[in-house]
């Protein structure tokens, strides 16, 4: 199979993880690359640091994959432009990380991959941790009580794997989010109608040393928890379930499911200016 990586720029820690694993967890899969990046980092040259083929244009690296993975982990406002390129060739498409930034956008990628009949997926490194792998094994989220989860850093940036580790253990049916914190220090209400679940999402420069990754489940009266201790291995789960989707397995998230997390983190933000109002996350246009 060959992949096709499209990224404002290949210089960046998810191109370079990513390429590692193909070389070596993911080796007997026999992957081949193809890239192109819309804006190189200047006097870097990614693809040929890194032994891969770079294509001369978006429709180039389209033609000559069998899936894509739109990467631009640190500027997701471009996914848009770039699912107008990349989805009208039907083949499957991986959005690192998030869908987009703005829920409209996130809804106009939906759309246009349903009119194409392109499958799409997109996913958070932390869903995927094994320390969370193992506690949601056997758990329903029909039957979860009580859920948390406890992250670090900018909200902007790195908010969306403290909202992934909740949403794994609560599931995605949330009608409206409500920001009790503040911009630096986000408390955040997930209503998921006959129960909540809390987000604490903190900034900060010795947060990943200090605060880490914890979340929480309550099933049967009983809590489950779990600290997110190995990196590297929710790096590998990640790429392991885009390698199964863009090779045909299925989509654990719904295209729908996937919009509506952008609609929570941004719902944070508008209920945040609102002075803490409850701010619906279900399509508005």
């Amino acid at each position: 199979m060959r992949i096709a990586f499209i990224d404002h720029h290949l210089a960046n820690w998810h191109a370079d993880v990513f390429h590692r694993l193909l070389g070596s967890t993911f080796a007997d899969r026999g992957i081949e690359l193809i890239a192109y990046e819309t804006d190189p980092t200047p006097g870097r040259d990614w693809c040929a640091e890194h032994g891969v083929v770079r294509a001369a244009s978006v429709a180039e690296a389209v033609d000559r994959a069998d899936g894509i993975i739109v990467l631009a982990p640190d500027n997701l406002d471009t996914h848009l432009v770039t699912a107008r390129e990349v989805l009208p060739s039907g083949k499957p498409v991986v959005f690192d990380k998030l869908l987009a930034l703005d829920p409209d956008e996130a809804w106009q990628i939906v759309d246009l991959a349903e009119s194409t009949g392109t499958r799409i997926f997109s996913g958070s490194a932390l869903r995927y941790a094994a320390e969370i792998e193992e506690l949601v094994v056997d758990v329903d989220p029909s039957g979860v009580e009580d859920a948390f989860a406890r992250g670090f850093g900018v909200w902007s940036h790195y908010g969306i794997h403290t909202v992934s580790m909740a949403v794994r253990l609560g599931g995605h049916a949330i009608t409206r989010v409500r920001e009790c914190g503040t911009a630096e220090s986000r408390l955040l209400l997930l209503d998921h109608g006959s129960r909540r679940t809390t987000i604490d999402c903190r900034a900060g420069e010795n947060g990943a040393s200090a605060l880490g990754w914890t979340c929480g489940v309550k099933v049967a009266d009983q809590w489950r928890t779990a600290t997110v201790t190995d990196h590297d291995a929710f790096y590998t789960n990640l790429l392991r379930h885009y390698l199964d989707f863009l090779a045909g397995g299925p989509a654990e998230s719904s295209p729908a499911d996937l919009a509506r997390l952008v609609g929570v983190l941004a719902g944070s933000d508008r209920s945040l200016a609102s002075g803490g109002e409850w701010v619906a996350v279900e399509r508005t246009s």
